[in-house]
């Protein structure tokens, strides 16, 4: 779904329209309620006066004259509040919208670091190559594309870009991706709609919150049901209200004996028997349902989505009735009946009246056991209407990156043993206007390439824009090439390396523990793309070139294919299999009246110099300059 550069800053002009449009939405609605506020207010008062008047009145004209208007204050007072709770809602929902145009007109200007979520949090320790390639923390991946709020989102998302998808199943994730890039509407709204759960509002500001939790809820609709399940058990609990109320009516209407005592008693027996299991019940949802009903309106979301793609068909008809089971109602229709059910819990709240109502009715129990039916109907399904929201977040942030970045495209998939072909490759996280595209010369299973060059000529940007690309490829989302063609493969990189004083483990051995587990995933017969980044660094000259001739000439036997970059002349020079499996290109930059600029262009071929000492010549350091 690319564009033309050229229109890059017309389109972010149309999101910032969008953005004004929906702030100015908010702001009506703001004024709106201020003013529904002082009506309300007046409203009220007016009501208090007339009905004070109604009462000290002496005729009987003036007392119906006032309560009348006491009665009509009093019902406007009562809609006013409902008008000012629509004008909220009406105000939020607008907000949240501007909070979405803003983001996606960041996000098209490629200044996403200033985006709330960086994902640091998601970010895993050991991972083969997510902080090589900035997947997660300040400017990372994660912060450029993640439209996704909720718990399950990011997650989801997140997982996406750890673990690569089944290459099977990636062309109907492409599919899915390439639909959603299409249907901006629907991002926003369902966007707009997460938000929901984690932003709110409070004197004019918009604060942030912890998105809700359902788990301890979703833990307890998978339990087993805890009252008997015996249709025995239901009839005696239907069978002793009946008792006790035709007992009750017989005794003190028609003074029959007290018979009713008997099913009363029955009645509270049964009570104290199940309350282990009433009383929790009762606890769970009532603490707990504020972290599942939220949901409700971002299901609805969904199942308003029609979808044409099979993978997102899938996705959204598991919320929807089945043509199987046309009674089962949608998800967002379930949590409200869920919402129904609780409400008849709400009357242990009345201290005064409910010890008479369950001790009649049994309203606990027959409470409870309209609950355990309905999480019998639901079971697992609940967990999976989560997950659903999860991926379809994390593929709406996919089709995010697709429909705001003008170099945007599809990958397409190869057979195994076909060359990596990348055509104007570019990094995602470099703004548009910035970027410099360059070709990957082609690599084929047991070829590499050795990349030389100056400092900040590129070689490592190079190395990140690819693994990245892969990254993204592998989710099944788009890339930032004009083409690309990538065959089944296993990412692994060392490019940045961690020393820790904690474990005493040093710069050198971290990197050395690293490279042996690309080497020993390449041993392991896999299909490795590695890309390495000034290997062995930390030794002396000599055995760092035994060693990266070693790790190079070890991964390519092994038919991986991948890049390595180096500052190391000696490492150019080749002999026997690696001559003919190693091909030379290099960055470089080039000095005019003594200041250095950089092109950012691969060039063929090894770099014949450096300019470390121009670079230490630049900051002051006075060290001399062999021409």
């Amino acid at each position: 779904m690319s564009f033309p550069l050229s229109d890059l800053d017309e389109r972010i002009q149309a999101v910032r329209l969008r953005e004004k449009a929906a702030q100015a939405q908010a702001d009506h609605w703001d004024d709106k309620s201020r003013r529904i506020g002082h009506l309300r207010g007046l409203t009220f008062l007016v009501a208090l006066l007339s009905g004070g008047s109604a009462f000290m009145a002496e005729t009987e004209a003036s007392v119906w004259g006032a309560a009348a208007l006491a009665v009509v204050a009093f019902v406007a007072f009562l809609w006013l509040i409902r008008r000012h709770d629509v004008c909220l809602l009406a105000m939020q929902r607008a907000e949240r919208e501007a909070l979405v145009e803003r983001a996606r007109a960041v996000r098209l200007a490629g200044q996403f670091d200033g985006l709330e979520d960086t994902g640091r949090d998601l970010h895993p320790s050991g991972h083969p190559y997510a902080a090589d390639l900035d997947l997660f923390g300040e400017g990372s991946l994660f912060q450029r594309i993640s439209i996704a709020h909720t718990h399950f989102g990011r997650n989801a998302l997140a997982q996406s870009l750890l673990v690569p998808l089944d290459p099977a199943s990636v062309p109907e994730r492409q599919q899915a991706v390439s639909e959603l890039a299409e249907l901006r509407a629907f991002r926003t709204e369902l966007e707009r709609e997460a938000r929901a759960l984690v932003h709110f509002s409070h004197k004019g500001k918009v604060l942030t919150r912890e998105t809700p939790d359902p788990s301890f809820l979703l833990t307890w609709i998978e339990s087993p049901r805890g009252l008997p399940t015996s249709s025995g058990f239901q009839v005696l609990c239907t069978l002793i209200p009946i008792a006790t109320i035709g007992g009750m009516v017989a005794s003190f209407a028609f003074g029959a004996a007290p018979y009713y005592l008997i099913p009363l008693v029955v009645g509270l027996i049964l009570l104290a028997k199940t309350r282990d299991v009433t009383g929790p019940t009762f606890g769970t949802v009532s603490q707990t349902e504020g972290s599942f009903l939220p949901y409700a309106d971002l299901l609805r979301v969904l199942e308003g989505l029609d979808p044409k793609t099979p993978h997102t068909q899938k996705l959204i008809s598991e919320l929807k009735p089945s043509r199987e089971d046309t009674s089962r109602l949608t998800a967002s229709h379930e949590m409200q009946r869920f919402r129904d059910l609780v409400s008849w819990y709400d009357i242990r709240h009345n201290g005064m009246i409910y010890p008479f109502i369950e001790a009649i009715f049994l309203w606990s129990i027959h409470s409870t056991l309209r609950l355990e039916r309905w999480k019998t109907r639901i079971g697992p399904r609940a967990r999976r209407w989560f997950e659903i929201i999860g991926e379809m977040e994390a593929l709406a942030s996919l089709a995010e990156l697709m429909d705001v970045d003008p170099m945007a495209t599809l990958p397409e998939l190869a057979r195994e043993d076909a060359e990596l072909v990348a055509e104007e490759l570019a990094h995602p996280l470099i703004a548009a206007s910035r970027r410099k595209t360059n070709d990957l010369p082609t690599l084929a299973s047991g070829k590499g390439l050795l990349i030389t060059g100056s400092n900040m000529s590129g070689k490592s940007t190079f190395l990140r824009a690819l693994g990245v690309n892969v990254v993204l490829a592998l989710a099944g989302g788009p890339v930032t090439a004009r083409r690309f063609l990538l065959p089944p493969l296993v990412l692994r990189t060392s490019l940045r390396i961690e020393d820790s004083l904690l474990t005493g483990t040093s710069h050198f051995f971290a990197e050395v523990k690293k490279l042996a587990s690309v080497v020993e995933t390449a041993q392991a017969g896999q299909p490795v793309l590695f890309l390495l980044d000034e290997v062995l660094h930390g030794t002396n000259s000599r055995e760092r070139i035994i060693g990266a001739r070693w790790v190079l000439a070890e991964l390519l036997e092994h038919g991986a294919r991948g890049i390595m970059t180096t500052h190391d002349e000696g490492l150019t020079s080749f002999e026997g299999p690696l001559r003919e499996r190693v091909s030379m290109y290099h960055f470089r930059e080039d000095v005019e009246g003594g200041a250095m600029t950089f092109d950012y262009t691969l060039r063929e071929g090894p770099v014949r110099s450096g300019n470390a000492l121009r670079l230490m010549r630049s900051v002051g350091l006075s060290v001399p300059i062999e021409e």
